[in-house]
């Protein structure tokens, strides 16, 4: 559940980053001409992961019903990031990789 946490946070935040009106907010690296239209998909494929990542760990069912909650969770997060501090979303980037790395050692 702590790695599909991270893929949301990257997935969402790339769905976010894809948009005109948040990516002068979210200015960076992603920002470039060739980079942007790669950003939708790449966001829909982590949510997909998100999912994936969390199904085999609660045997479907739970899993799913676990990522239905935790979904409205992280997006509820990026809304009040992208909403108030829109700069604080940058280092959750950070964040969602630890998040994904911790995930993939309690695991194994």
């Amino acid at each position: 559940m702590i790695s599909s946490a991270g893929f949301l946070y990257l997935g969402l935040f790339a769905l976010a980053a894809s948009m005109d009106r948040h990516r002068r907010t979210l200015a960076g690296p992603w920002h470039r001409p060739p980079v942007a239209p790669l950003l939708a998909p790449t966001g829909w494929c982590l949510l997909g992961l998100s999912l994936l990542s969390i199904a085999p760990g609660w045997h479907g069912g739970i899993g799913l019903v676990n990522w239905c909650g935790l979904l409205p969770l992280v997006a509820g997060i990026m809304m009040l990031g992208l909403t108030y501090r829109p700069e604080w979303l940058r280092p959750g980037l950070v964040v969602a990789l630890l998040l994904i790395a911790a995930g993939a050692m309690l695991r194994a």
